[in-house]
């Protein structure tokens, strides 16, 4: 028996390679008539991070920091996928497969892993990086991780290089 894919959780971190990896969750939605949840993860700041902010920037500024990027983060969303999503589709009718779009707080695995459960999702589309940063060496790639422990498929689309420049992105 086939799988019946009805809905996708796109998971953005609303960087370049956005557009080239929602090209993927458009094109499963429309060849499979299904609709895409759209999520952004604000990462949240562990117990020694916190303070090194708080030391800089100030006490209490944290939180302002975080309320700000969430509001930021959810203005931004909308904006960008009409702006840099569409031209990926080449199409107006995206937007029709697009039925929500989340900011969410938190680990991003933890978030993804509840959106795919509170959204019934069939299956789960994000970008793979390829840059290593120290913190990334660190605390573990979320794609990587996700894919060991999401209960649906993970697509993870890995963006060849140049392909910001290919897209006018």
């Amino acid at each position: 028996m086939l799988p019946d894919i009805k809905t996708i959780l796109y998971c953005t971190s609303l960087g370049p390679h956005a557009p080239y990896v929602f090209g993927y969750a458009y094109t499963l939605a429309k060849t499979l008539d299904a609709r895409i949840v759209a999520l952004h993860v604000i990462e949240s700041l562990n117990r020694k991070q916190k303070t090194l902010v708080e030391g800089y920037a100030g006490q209490g500024r944290l939180a302002d920091l975080l309320k700000n990027a969430q509001k930021e983060a959810a203005d931004r969303l909308p904006e960008h996928m009409k702006k840099k999503l569409a031209s990926v589709s080449g199409e107006d009718d995206w937007e029709q497969y697009v039925s929500e779009i989340i900011i969410a707080e938190g680990r991003s695995e933890k978030r993804i892993l509840e959106a795919v459960t509170s959204r019934n999702a069939d299956m789960v589309v994000i970008g793979a990086h390829t840059e290593h940063s120290v913190l990334d060496r660190m605390i573990g790639s979320t794609a990587r991780s996700l894919v060991k422990s999401c209960p649906v498929p993970v697509l993870t689309v890995q963006v060849p290089s140049g392909v910001n420049e290919t897209l006018n992105l």
